[in-house]
């Protein structure tokens, strides 16, 4: 009796902790906004070039980043719906990791958070890439 009794109030405990918040359940990615993407430095989730390729968004819709080594920029909008428009400006071609962030920010035409990263969505990829780069903060 008293053994089936700890197992009860095992099984209660453990049940306790199912619940949980429904607030901070996981709920996938979400339309990002300004905000989000704006006074954060911006790393290819993947490590590639060790923190050096980067993308930073600037409140007056510019950016600025770099593929590794090359420095890049341009501009860039937010519609409240994540609809993205941005341009790459030209860059210099030096030879290094070159991380294609220019290439992911202008490709771009939605933008989501999925957690605390950052998804540039593209319509369309092609065959065997990936439909979105995922940015982690710096």
């Amino acid at each position: 009796m008293r053994a089936r009794i700890l197992l009860l109030a095992a099984v209660a405990l453990l049940c306790a902790g199912c619940g949980g918040d429904p607030q901070s359940a996981a709920t996938g990615p979400r339309a990002a906004a300004a905000a989000d993407l704006t006074g954060v430095r911006w790393l290819p989730a993947d490590g590639a070039a060790g923190g050096r390729a980067y993308a930073e968004f600037a409140p007056d819709g510019t950016w600025t980043g770099s593929d590794g080594c090359n420095g890049q920029g341009g501009t860039w909008s937010l519609d409240a719906d994540g609809t993205f428009t941005a341009t790459a400006n030209p860059s210099t071609l030096i030879g290094c990791e070159n991380v294609p962030v220019a290439q992911w920010v202008s490709s771009a035409v939605r933008v989501a958070v999925d957690g605390g990263d950052l998804l540039l969505q593209r319509t369309s990829a092609p065959a065997g890439a990936v439909g979105a780069a995922r940015l982690v903060r710096g």
